[in-house]
């Protein structure tokens, strides 16, 4: 947070911006997004916009009277509302007019132009004509609108080391391979080539930066690159991209709106504040709140419905405000993310479960791609101040999906969403049922039967040749020693935005030099020579594709499971496929992590976030940040007959497996019941099976150690 400027005037504005640009040198200037310092913050274009309205009927009859504000307005727009076929209609809004015509936007081009001149800037050509908005364009880098394409482009260019030296049409195949159906986004690329190649280095440059310090904040980064405090707000995947291991550290002292479904509120989640800073209140709206050193919430609810708003903290040091957005007549939330509140101005977001949250209903809501039958449009909500609000959940139930909404007194939106393109690479335990089949101790160590599958995901276009690529990248070690055995293609049927690749173990993976063996004399000695060591034990399985990947997967191999334990599972995992999914890591999974888990376990299976939020309101999964988590593993057992007791469980599969495991030590040479998944009418998915009386206390002495609780699982 920084110190609002006050500056009323287009006469103060053009002060302060005339001393900010003089501070920055000619040729710095004329680089790829050199005004970009210059473009005022949130907090402070609104401020500016005003200004501008307000004096418009005097300004528009002099532009060159205040020039760095004509800069600064194209600039801004380029920025904050870019839309290549669309400028006029935002300087229209900004000035107070409903339109402006077309002799009247060539005369405020002419002086754009010459405003533009008088500080050494050159405006760019098109064709036989001038491309005004393209040169604002160049003086900002890349619009706010477009960040999140632009950092695809970042993710694919630390693969491909040749990015720079790509010929124009081989740029243009690549930008069209990594924007879809973009058309902004590869226009954008394709005619800004240099721009972006400037701006794509410069974010490579900021992510070594802090790989090599953890220490550096979002306020380090802003001041020593092009980055903006803009494209961590509005786009969080920014965050992630620079520091993957731990994207949250570089939001550190910066608010954000959220919504929290279970207290029916919309809140302000305000930071920790230092020691030396208290004692300090929030304020809000004409709401306050008692700074802490803990981060806190400072309830909205209906006050959220409005352009902006200002969060002010002050102390005996004095004051800091920043501006959040708020939204008029609707918003979107990220469910997924914590409730956070998500900039409705992106043309594409990842895909998630969201909520749209409106003043009034919405007339004209278009889902696809979303659950519709569960999830109704427009469901009335009281808020905890007792203001009510409309909400719309968005559930996504394939890979992608797209929302166009209307609201009464704005142009209709089209939002798409779909799961980020970047090169994934995993362990898992087994294919379809065989997923389960695996026990994790206290410790958190995996057990398991077999090798297990290792699997890259490249997206479409990456590389010219992926096999080449895999076979020079990416490497299989046990216990850092290099395996034998190669990746193959599989088609995954769903998965139409990357190719599968899955590492085929040789027969012997590790071969090893016997011990006592020190010196070779010939040839036939290299057959007795070397050895091809037990892998039963512990061991540490790596996929290294160095600098950008290095994965493990530490777990002890055991004898493989019987045929007839295998048979036990054939049923599963059906509808109960989410909790076998969230399963498969003990630190939880993001909705990305399920879906690409998905596309590799069960390929030919839907995935229902329906199913996970229904799960969570019965205990069994809880979402924590960013990702699910199995909170707990009830089951419970009835009398059937003299013979018979059914279990009913419900929870980590995994857990099921290690009891299965344990009774067929038991019960040798006993049919072990079949798994049936149960589907009823209002209730979530669950495990059924019955089991010989007898094994009953063995079952419950087992669940008491694993932690199963005993009692009803709906």
């Amino acid at each position: 947070m920084g110190a609002l400027v006050i500056s009323n005037t287009l006469l103060e504005w053009e002060k302060k911006i005339r001393r900010d640009l003089e501070t920055i040198s000619p040729s710095k200037r004329a680089k790829a997004a050199g005004l970009l310092p210059l473009v005022p913050s949130l907090v402070d274009w609104d401020e500016f916009t005003g200004a501008v309205r307000t004096e418009w009927e005097a300004w528009k009859r002099d532009l060159l009277r205040y020039p760095t504000c004509l800069l600064m307005l194209y600039s801004g727009i380029a920025f904050y509302e870019y839309d290549e076929n669309k400028f006029w209609p935002q300087f229209a809004e900004i000035v107070g007019r409903a339109t402006l015509p077309a002799n009247r936007q060539q005369e405020i081009n002419g002086e754009f132009a010459d405003a533009a001149k008088l500080f050494g800037l050159a405006v760019k050509g098109r064709g036989h004509g001038t491309d005004f908005v393209g040169s604002a364009v160049q003086y900002i880098g890349v619009p706010l609108s477009l960040w999140d394409g632009f950092l695809s482009m970042c993710e694919w260019a630390l693969w491909r080391k040749d990015w720079k030296s790509l010929s124009d049409d081989e740029w243009a195949e690549a930008v069209h391979k990594r924007s879809g159906s973009r058309r902004r986004l590869k226009n954008f690329l394709t005619y800004n080539r240099e721009l972006a190649s400037d701006l794509i280095q410069d974010l490579l440059d900021v992510r070594e930066i802090l790989a090599a310090d953890k220490e550096i904040t979002l306020e380090g980064i802003t001041q020593a690159s092009v980055l903006r405090v803009e494209y961590f707000d509005e786009v969080p995947e920014t965050a992630d991209f620079l520091r993957p291991g731990n994207p949250d550290s570089l939001f550190q002292g910066r608010a954000r709106i959220v919504w929290n479904e279970r207290r029916s509120r919309i809140s302000v989640q305000v930071p920790a504040v230092a020691r030396d800073k208290l004692p300090a209140t929030w304020h809000v709206g004409g709401r306050s709140h008692l700074a802490g050193l803990s981060p806190d919430e400072l309830p909205l609810n209906g006050g959220v419905f409005c352009k902006s708003l200002l969060l002010t903290l002050k102390s005996s040091s004095g004051s800091e405000t920043q501006r959040l957005r708020g939204f008029r007549s609707w918003g979107l939330f990220d469910i997924d993310s914590g409730g956070r509140f998500v900039n409705p101005n992106r043309d594409e977001l990842p895909l998630k479960s969201y909520v749209v949250i409106s003043l009034d209903e919405i007339e004209n809501v278009v889902r696809s791609g979303f659950e519709e039958e569960d999830y109704p449009a427009n469901e009335r909500f009281e808020l905890a101040d007792g203001s009510t609000c409309f909400i719309t959940r968005l559930c996504p139930i394939g890979k992608h999906a797209e929302l166009r909404i209307k609201p009464r007194t704005e142009t209709q939106r089209t939002l798409s969403f779909r799961p980020s393109a970047k090169i994934e690479a995993r362990f898992f335990v087994g294919w379809g049922h065989k997923a389960a089949f695996f026990s994790r101790t206290r410790e958190r160590q995996i057990i398991m039967g077999h090798l297990p599958v290792l699997c890259v995901a490249i997206p479409n276009g990456y590389f010219n040749e992926n096999n080449a690529e895999l076979e020079r990248r990416f490497k299989v070690l046990i216990d850092g020693k290099p395996t034998s055995g190669q990746w193959e293609f599989r088609d995954q049927q769903a998965a139409i935005d990357s190719r599968f690749y899955f590492w085929r173990w040789d027969k012997k993976p590790l071969i090893e030099r016997k011990p006592g063996v020190s010196k070779l004399t010939g040839f036939g000695q290299l057959i007795g020579a070397f050895k091809s060591p037990d892998l039963r034990g512990e061991h540490t399985f790596a996929i290294e594709a160095l600098p950008h990947i290095q994965v493990e997967f530490r777990a002890a191999i055991v004898d493989r499971p019987s045929i007839g334990l295998e048979s036990c599972w054939d049923n599963f995992p059906g509808v109960y496929l989410p909790l076998l999914l969230v399963c498969q890591s003990p630190s939880g999974m993001k909705w990305e992590d399920l879906l690409l888990a998905k596309d590799i376990i069960s390929p030919g299976s839907v995935l229902s976030p329906y199913l996970l939020h229904k799960y969570a309101q019965h205990g069994i999964l809880l979402l924590r940040g960013h990702r699910w988590e199995i909170s707990e593993s009830p089951a419970e057992i009835a009398v059937v007959d003299r013979n018979t007791s059914r279990l009913k469980f419900c929870g980590d599969p995994s857990k099921l497996w290690g009891l299965y495991k344990e009774m067929s030590q038991k019960a040798r040479h006993k049919m072990l019941p079949k798994i049936e998944v149960k589907n009823n009418r209002g209730e979530v998915p669950y495990l059924e099976m019955n089991w010989p009386r007898y094994l009953c206390s063995a079952i419950e002495n087992y669940f008491q150690h694993n932690e199963v609780f005993l009692k009803p699982i709906l």
